[in-house]
């Protein structure tokens, strides 16, 4: 009986990984399909045009020019910001404001709020 449990846990816990595995190599398709797009966005464009930053499908921001000090203080410690995800400084997707994901999970509310 033990066995039969113990084989029981061992096919689930496989079938989990698996799952797991599938999602990641889904994740880190999408991550990659983002980058090249963004790339493929500001490649196309003429050379005194091109930015290197704006929204690839007009959703998702991204950004290739070096991050400043600013600009990385904005992303991730903008306690003046109501906004929880910001653009990153750098690359494809959005950064978490640290200040504002602390308060809205009541760890810390001394941060100054809102505008």
């Amino acid at each position: 009986m033990i066995d039969n449990v113990r084989d029981d846990l061992s096919r689930k816990a496989d079938t989990a990984r698996s799952e797991i595995d599938a999602l990641m190599w889904l994740i880190r398709t999408a991550v990659v399909g983002a980058v090249l797009g963004a790339l493929y966005t500001e490649l196309r464009k003429a050379p005194e045009e091109r930015t290197w930053n704006g929204k690839l499908l007009g959703v998702v921001p991204y950004d290739f020019r070096v991050p400043s000090l600013e600009r990385l203080r904005q992303a991730y410690w903008n306690p003046k910001s109501p906004k929880l995800f910001t653009d990153r400084p750098f690359g494809v997707g959005w950064s978490v404001n640290i200040p504002t994901l602390l308060r809205r999970l009541g760890v810390r509310t001394s941060f100054t709020k809102g505008r």
